[in-house]
């Protein structure tokens, strides 16, 4: 069996239109309860450190704050993202449901692999009736620290003959795909473009691209 692990923001989900008023909004929240003004930032600079876990991301953005209170900024700064996920914004990449159906309905085993919190790629997930697609999420926690130590879990708890293929449009997903010595499938269409993903052998330049290179991954490698 083959199983395909998505990065999730840039591969199957845009997050671009509403990730500024997110971290506004969990900002304006975070410091009327500490009584401080934090930065505003906008969109592009937000996205470019996208691919990032939530955490670092936190700390490149807000490096003023200590442990607890940035910690404190990314739970109310995720719930706002969540809910506006929830409401219908953002935008789903052209062609993923049909696409991740027909690829459930082949048999293969869906994954997902996000530097994201768990409350944000549920609230993707299920709002966009993807849910009843994907295995069990595994995410960063205590024990995962990063998308690699994501992927490197799955492989474990599976069959020692899966084919895994890893998904995604940044350099953490290629890093990921490389840690763990698995096939990588680089998504033009993503955040950034061509830029993090040009030299890789396999790139889907549309999400409907996937399949066809999933089926050409499998007849070089089986």
């Amino acid at each position: 069996m083959t199983t395909l692990v998505f990065d999730i923001d840039g591969t199957i989900f845009d997050c671009g239109s509403i990730v500024a008023d997110a971290f506004s909004e969990g900002s304006r929240i975070f410091g009327a309860e500490y009584g401080i003004m934090l930065p505003e930032y906008s969109s592009e600079e937000i996205m470019r450190a996208v691919g990032l876990p939530t955490d670092e991301i936190f700390r490149h953005l807000y490096p003023m704050l200590n442990d607890a209170r940035r910690q404190n900024l990314i739970c109310k700064s995720q719930k706002a993202l969540s809910e506006m996920v929830e409401k219908g914004g953002g935008n789903l990449i052209e062609r993923v449901i049909p696409t991740i159906e027909a690829l459930f309905n082949s048999g293969y085993h869906l994954c997902a692999a996000s530097n994201g919190t768990r409350e944000y790629i549920e609230a993707i997930l299920r709002t966009h009736g993807l849910a009843r697609f994907f295995m069990p999420r595994a995410v960063i926690d205590g024990t995962l620290k990063n998308k690699s130590d994501i992927v490197r879990h799955y492989i474990e708890n599976a069959p020692s003959d899966e084919l895994f293929i890893m998904i995604g449009d940044r350099q953490s997903d290629i890093d990921a795909a490389c840690n763990n010595e698995i096939p990588f499938i680089g998504c033009a269409y993503g955040h950034m473009g061509f830029s993090e993903v040009e030299n890789e052998r396999w790139i889907a330049r549309k999400f409907e691209e996937i399949p066809a290179l999933v089926y050409e991954i499998e007849k070089k490698i089986r």
